[in-house]
């Protein structure tokens, strides 16, 4: 048997404390067959224990690709709709939370738990909220289990607020699956955009605070304080850093020199940083701009307003910029 654990290419960050609930998962359809000892994980690794995400991710298409379902994501996540534990304790905190809104501002303090790639944050705009999972700089994107993230959430959320909370647009950051795109329109209860700047769950803001019935407060208190203790605090690295200088400036001219100010470097320690991350102040720029571009198109801003907020001269140059991110005019993202 071939040992992936060994990997360092991207870095150890996938939680024991998800992969042994993943396990369990793939042992309900029968494609468990040593996933954890694949990964160097036993009965005696601490919940503190990470591994690579890129031979996590390896693992799950490999076993994805043998079992003929193009949505294994979504069948394991119809498993853990069975389960309220189905992510361990850090599940248990999450949906014993009071409220939607509590349930997420949970998940996104504890997230660290499950995986060190990716951040997950909430934004209300207007009257939609925006639950984004973005994967940090110098990470690889896990197709598997983003979409069981997500479908695991819904069906959850379905469940504990007695089928309150819908959606209104999913957004995934990876390309559709072959055959079977259908299933995934089904199983969210909303339209699916592919290839998007982040994964993102859309629904309407006040169903941020449709009550739990699966509410246990005292419970999940206490469960947050033990999976605090794991969850080493971190500062956000230099392109995080960036990336947020450059989000409070839309709309206003941004240089090097700016965000070197901002975040307490030179220019020249700066660059030298990003180049590290194997990135430039111009992606970046282009890459807020377009995630920002991509939720105001989605709740149907005109352009002329959304060019003006992100500091385009005019509509047809935000609209020359989009195609140049994207390959498709903003109109067929409105639409899409």
């Amino acid at each position: 048997m071939r040992v992936y654990g060994a990997s360092t290419m991207s870095g150890k960050t996938i939680s024991v404390v998800l992969l042994r609930s993943v396990a369990g998962l793939l042992g309900r359809v029968h494609l468990d067959d040593g996933f954890l000892a694949a990964l160097g994980i036993d009965d005696s690794s601490p919940p503190t224990t990470y591994v690579s995400g890129a031979d996590v991710d390896r693992l799950l298409e490999e076993r994805a690709a043998r079992s003929g379902d193009p949505a294994l994501a979504l069948t394991l996540a119809e498993v853990t709709q069975r389960s309220l534990g189905s992510f361990s304790s850090f599940g248990y905190a999450v949906w014993l939370s009071k409220s939607v809104r509590e349930a997420i501002e949970r998940a996104i303090k504890l997230y660290a738990v499950v995986t060190r790639r990716v951040l997950l944050d909430l934004r209300v705009e207007g009257r939609r909220a925006i639950v984004r999972q973005r994967v940090v700089a110098g990470h690889e994107y896990g197709r598997v289990l983003t979409e069981l993230a997500f479908a695991s959430w819904i069906l959850h959320a379905r469940a504990a607020t007695e089928g309150k909370l819908a959606l209104r647009e999913v957004r995934f950051a990876h390309a559709p699956p072959a055959t079977g795109a259908r299933r995934y329109v089904e199983l969210f209860g909303a339209p699916v955009v592919w290839n998007a700047a982040a994964g993102e769950l859309v629904f309407d803001a006040a169903l941020l605070e449709l009550p739990l019935a699966s509410a246990d407060p005292m419970t999940a208190a206490l469960l947050e304080r033990e999976l605090a203790s794991l969850v080493t605090p971190a500062r956000p690295s230099v392109v995080e850093r960036v990336r947020q200088v450059i989000a409070g400036r839309l709309g206003r001219a941004v240089s090097a020199r700016t965000i070197a100010r901002e975040v307490g470097m030179t220019e020249r320690t700066l660059r030298r940083e990003l180049e590290r991350h194997q990135v430039t102040v111009r992606v970046l720029i282009d890459e807020v701009r377009r995630e920002r571009a991509d939720a105001r198109l989605g709740e149907g801003a005109p352009l002329r307003e959304i060019a003006q907020e992100l500091g385009f001269s005019d509509p047809s140059a935000l609209s020359r910029a989009y195609k140049r991110w994207t390959g498709q005019a903003p109109t067929h993202r409105r639409t899409a």
